[in-house]
């Protein structure tokens, strides 16, 4: 009788022990499995750190940031425009283009662009792609890649055919130029995950001074070898396109389309599990610029001139209501603010 007990105990103690052991290899298991998912940003991660962008107050444009309603100055030299900033992908660098004082064109100055690298906060500033290097006449919209190794813009190159744009990579540094395409190129971007780039170009590259024939385009990019293939054109629109920028899903481009002076442009989306084009902002003023989205993707922000109203603002939209708020306000005659950054 005793020994039957004591079976039963030892029985006992073993289920208990198969089924804990049980217990914790199903945790673990689970556990594992939920660690290959993809893991959702926190509310805190997704919390825009700042936004950067340029103005001219002073009579010449410099770099701020605007980190809960302050304004900072980190870049400034009265000899020079600071325009366009793009910050690397671990938020420790920024690239900024200057350009000499010019009232009359402060921002966009390609011809007489030079590129800046810089620390986030502006110090160690250092010209990385001097005027005329790499043989260039003119160059503009930089871009980083995902891992900051690599930075995507347009060059004015000198060819058979006379003066035209290229779409360029170089090192982080400005160094070891490649161009992507043979194709009259501008306004080029890295998709999210870098498998594509977009940029504008004149359908099947037979060149036009009618800039409404500009259309949005797509290639795949191949990182390891650095090239392009398979130019395909996305759109139909005949408005003046620019400046693409994907979402943070990558389920979207908004790009601004105009008319041919540029006076009047509106914000478009591409979508990219559609292939449609939809309006995201239509009215009287001139918005675009170096558009960003938040980092949720909830918003864009951009630039925009009203001539009748106002000199460029820093403005956002709201995707998903389209209600658009003015973050940066100018008044007429007075100065104005241009290509926003968020990071």
């Amino acid at each position: 009788m005793s020994n039957y007990r004591i079976k039963i105990k030892n029985r006992d103690f073993l289920l208990q022990t198969v089924g804990i052991l049980s217990l914790i290899i199903l945790a673990f298991l689970i556990s594992s499995c939920e660690s290959d998912l993809p893991i959702p940003f926190t509310e805190e991660e997704i919390v825009n750190t700042g936004l950067l962008y340029s103005s001219d107050e002073n009579g010449h444009n410099e770099l701020f940031k605007l980190e809960n309603d302050s304004e900072i100055l980190i870049m400034s030299d009265p000899n020079y425009d600071y325009w366009w900033p793009k910050v690397s992908p671990d938020k420790s660098k920024l690239l900024v283009y200057r350009s000499p004082v010019n009232p009359d064109k402060n921002h966009d100055a390609y011809q007489e662009a030079e590129l800046v690298l810089a620390d986030i906060d502006g110090s160690n500033a250092q010209v990385i792609i001097q005027k005329g290097k790499h043989e260039w006449s003119g160059q503009g919209v930089a871009r980083w890649n995902k891992d900051g190794s690599r930075i995507l813009m347009i060059a004015e190159q000198n060819t058979a055919e006379g003066k035209q744009w290229r779409m360029v990579t170089t090192d982080n540094e400005g160094n070891n130029p490649k161009n992507l395409s043979e194709w009259w190129i501008i306004d080029p971007n890295f998709s999210i995950d870098n498998t594509t780039v977009v940029f504008m170009a004149f359908p099947n590259n037979e060149l036009s001074f009618d800039l409404a024939e500009l259309e949005l385009h797509q290639a795949d990019y191949d990182t390891v070898n650095n090239s392009i293939s398979n130019i395909r054109r996305l759109t139909d629109n005949h408005t003046r396109d620019h400046d693409p920028s994907f979402s943070p899903d990558g389920k979207k481009i908004v790009f601004s389309a105009g008319n041919v002076a540029y006076t009047n442009v509106n914000l478009s989306l591409f979508n990219t599990e559609t292939e449609t084009e939809q309006p995201l902002l239509d009215d009287s003023g001139a918005n675009g610029g170096s558009m960003c989205w938040s980092l949720d993707g909830s918003e864009i922000f951009f630039h925009s001139l009203n001539l009748s109203e106002h000199p460029f603002q820093i403005k956002k939209i709201n995707v998903k209501t389209q209600e658009v708020t003015t973050l940066l306000l100018a008044s007429p005659d007075d100065f104005g603010y241009f290509h926003p950054e968020v990071y």
